[in-house]
């Protein structure tokens, strides 16, 4: 009853303009599954048409770079065993920061992605450090191809 509350309120302020940004789901909502009905009204066309578009990107960089033949990435449709799971990384990233063993510099979960990305080798996740399959830099692509990573990446809850 709480999220439905939680949701007509947001849509009432969204459609009387008294909401300025688009709306995000707070995060004791990130659990419950929305209609893609449900976000359209929750946010403006171009919000939703921008994210949608980041996501696609990012997706289309993760495929194209063949990420989910080590990793395991639900949205993308990928079953990789050989590296850690994507699945849920937005909240993975800020627990590896948070962890005394973690050796970078990031101080944002989208700061560890990039590094992850750019670095691999300057946080080994625990169980991997063994593995002969160990993640290359992917230094070579471009700024707004590890945005997109960093973006899909980010948006995994």
């Amino acid at each position: 009853m709480t999220h439905l509350c939680v949701i007509l309120l947001s849509a009432m302020l969204c459609l009387s303009g008294c909401m300025s940004a688009p709306f995000d789901p707070p995060v004791l909502m990130t659990s419950v599954a929305f209609a893609p009905t449900a976000i359209a009204r929750l946010s403006t066309p171009t919000a939703l048409h921008a994210s949608a578009e980041k996501m696609d990107k990012g997706l289309r960089t993760y495929r194209s770079q063949y990420c989910g033949v080590c990793h395991q990435l639900s949205a993308g449709g990928t079953t990789g065993q050989f590296g850690p799971s994507h699945d849920g990384l937005a909240w993975t990233a800020q627990r590896r920061i948070l962890d005394p063993v973690y050796a970078g510099q990031a101080t944002t979960p989208q700061e560890y992605l990039q590094e992850s990305i750019l670095s691999p080798e300057v946080s080994i996740v625990d169980g991997y450090a063994d593995s002969s399959h160990h993640m290359p830099s992917y230094a070579h692509l471009s700024a707004q191809e590890i945005d997109a990573l960093v973006y899909l990446l980010g948006h995994q809850r």
